[in-house]
């Protein structure tokens, strides 16, 4: 990734942070729209990123390093992908694959969102270990409510 892409997908991440540290809800499951997958590799992909998006015709999926998968993360991840969803809800024949290398939170989640993107994590985290496509080895479930 040359310096120019690491800096759009910095500012694509700093923006959508600043939409997502509103409290809103997540994104969920709109009529018609790609399932949502979470997944946890045993190997990250080669990308210097705390998260990565990945956008195929007929699936999103947002794909954690171990080190960096915990509540901020996931909302980070899951808020910009519901911006990206609702400015090209569909994808056609190619793919997106979006890092996420960083941002700085506005303000602390509230209570009941920390609980529930936690809970998803720790169920994420129980899961059997399976192959998760190109990814490898590693944990991965559909989004709940998706």
């Amino acid at each position: 990734m040359n310096g120019t892409t690491r800096v759009t997908v910095a500012l694509l991440g700093l923006v959508a942070l600043m939409g997502a540290t509103a409290q809103t809800p997540l994104v969920g499951q709109e009529p018609g729209s790609a399932p949502i997958f979470i997944a946890l590799p045993e190997t990250f992909p080669d990308v210097d990123a705390r998260a990565v998006l990945m956008r195929e015709p007929g699936r999103d999926i947002v794909i954690l390093r171990a080190s960096d998968a915990g509540p901020e993360t996931l909302h980070v991840a899951l808020s910009l992908l519901g911006r990206l969803r609702s400015e090209q809800p569909r994808l056609g024949d190619r793919g997106q694959l979006i890092p996420i290398t960083g941002f700085a939170p506005r303000r602390e989640l509230a209570a009941d969102q920390r609980a529930r993107l936690e809970s998803v994590l720790s169920d994420l985290r129980t899961r059997p270990l399976a192959n998760v496509g190109n990814l490898g080895s590693g944990r991965w479930m559909p989004y709940p409510g998706s």
